[in-house]
């Protein structure tokens, strides 16, 4: 998956300084209502760089996402199924 493909899918990208260390970048995109949003999370920049760009569901990073039209289906699901309290 390409980062490009994270911004097309409406992810927001969230820049981090470490102290000493490599600055880096991540995705996240909240999907569901103001009072209880699921995010997904995509791995850092460093680590993409060298296993491309994977989407974990923040919380749970033993499902994770590799594939972009996975990916696409299961953002269209959650977002086609959001309950607007």
């Amino acid at each position: 998956m390409k980062e490009q493909d994270l911004i097309d899918l409406g992810f927001e990208r969230t820049d981090e300084t470490e102290g000493g260390g490599e600055d880096y970048h991540y995705y996240t995109l909240d999907i569901g209502n103001d009072y209880v949003p699921m995010c997904l999370i995509s791995n850092a920049s460093d680590e993409a760089k060298e296993n491309d760009w994977t989407v974990s569901i923040f919380d749970y990073e033993s499902i994770e996402f590799k594939d972009l039209v996975e990916l696409i289906k299961l953002v269209s699901l959650l977002k086609n199924n959001v309950k607007n309290k």
